[in-house]
């Protein structure tokens, strides 16, 4: 995620999947080739291949989305959403004056984690914990530790500008 817009008053981090887009066209149009390829030398393994050409379009469908995290300090809220081919959905939260960025170990425990280490492979999570202690979880899937540390040094940084 990167910050799209960041002044006194909002911060705006989105993950725009550009890549993923372009490997599931490229695979449909190269197993495309390969299916049409087969058919014209009347061979039975395009069917094989047309099949791989529909992945793209099925990953597509199914695991390709924007996702957006939106902080207004003026309206006091937090805003996550995803926007994909199956449709558009979004939480808001109350954003608190105290609240904080943390990296957090994906798990039941989901203990806080340093951002000045690295830990080592796993998967993670930024949340957002609240003045009262409630936790807002950032994004509906665990990452990787790059883009949980990305989101909350941003937020961080946004916060005590």
């Amino acid at each position: 995620m990167i910050p799209t817009t960041n002044t006194a008053e909002l911060l705006v981090l989105e993950a725009k999947p550009r890549r993923e887009i372009l490997l599931s066209a490229l695979a449909t149009g190269v197993f495309g080739v390969l299916a049409l390829v087969f058919f014209l030398r009347d061979n039975d393994a395009g069917v094989l291949f047309l099949v791989f050409a529909a992945s793209g379009p099925v990953y597509a469908f199914f695991f390709v989305e924007t996702r957006a995290i939106t902080l207004d300090r003026h309206a006091g809220r937090v805003v996550i959403a995803r926007r994909g081919l199956r449709g558009r959905a979004e939480a808001v939260h109350p954003l608190d004056e105290g609240a904080r960025a943390e990296v957090r170990r994906a798990g039941r425990e989901g203990a806080a984690v340093p951002l000045d280490e690295a830990p080592g492979p796993g998967l993670f999570r930024a949340v957002l914990v609240q003045g009262d202690g409630g936790i807002v979880p950032l994004s509906e899937t665990p990452v990787d530790w790059n883009e949980a540390a990305v989101v909350v040094r941003a937020i961080e940084a946004w916060r005590t500008a």
